[in-house]
């Protein structure tokens, strides 16, 4: 998938996290750090992008663990699926690049 955290966490690892075979190390540090390394911000219900012409649009919705934590892994997967699908179609400038 070519997307790592700030922590450098690979979309291996963070796959192997949210099905449950690893145990999740990511920290909040690192989760908003990753997220703010690609322009987006999380604002509850949703992470946001700041777009290349100015303004946000959304990128996906926050996903909560059952003991009502973020689930950072699949946010952060999520996060990446909808910037890789939005590079390959365009609709980002040189600087969203992985």
């Amino acid at each position: 998938m070519g997307f790592a955290t700030f922590n450098d966490i690979s979309a291996c690892d963070l796959l192997a996290m949210a099905d449950g075979t690893l145990e999740d190390t990511i920290t909040d540090m690192d989760f908003l750090e990753s997220l703010a390394g690609r322009h987006c911000l999380v604002v509850p219900p949703w992470v946001l992008r700041a777009a290349p012409a100015g303004g946000l649009s959304k990128v996906t919705r926050l996903v909560y663990t059952t003991d009502g934590e973020l689930d950072k892994p699949r946010i952060l997967l999520a996060v990446a699926r909808e910037l890789r699908v939005n590079l390959a179609l365009g609709r980002f400038g040189p600087r969203y690049g992985f």
